[in-house]
C-alpha cells in the first residue's frame, strides 16, 4: 500500500510542476514566443514580392 501512496504523491508532485511551468510559460508568452520567432524569417519571405509574378502581370 505505501508504494501506491508514494506512486500518487510523485503523480500528483509532476502534475502540479507541469501546471505551474504552463501557467508561467503562458502568462510570459503575451508579446510572442520561441514559435513565433522561429517562424518570423518566413513571414519576411512571404512579405517581399515575387518578381516573376509581376512580369507576367504586365504582360
Amino acid at each position: 500500500m505505501p508504494v501506491l501512496h508514494l506512486t500518487i504523491f510523485i503523480s500528483l508532485l509532476l502534475a502540479g510542476i507541469f501546471i505551474v511551468c504552463f501557467a508561467a510559460e503562458a502568462w510570459k508568452k503575451k508579446g510572442g514566443g520561441t514559435d513565433r520567432a522561429a517562424l518570423l524569417p518566413l513571414l519576411e519571405d512571404d512579405e517581399q514580392e515575387n518578381p516573376t509574378k509581376d512580369k507576367i502581370d504586365s504582360l
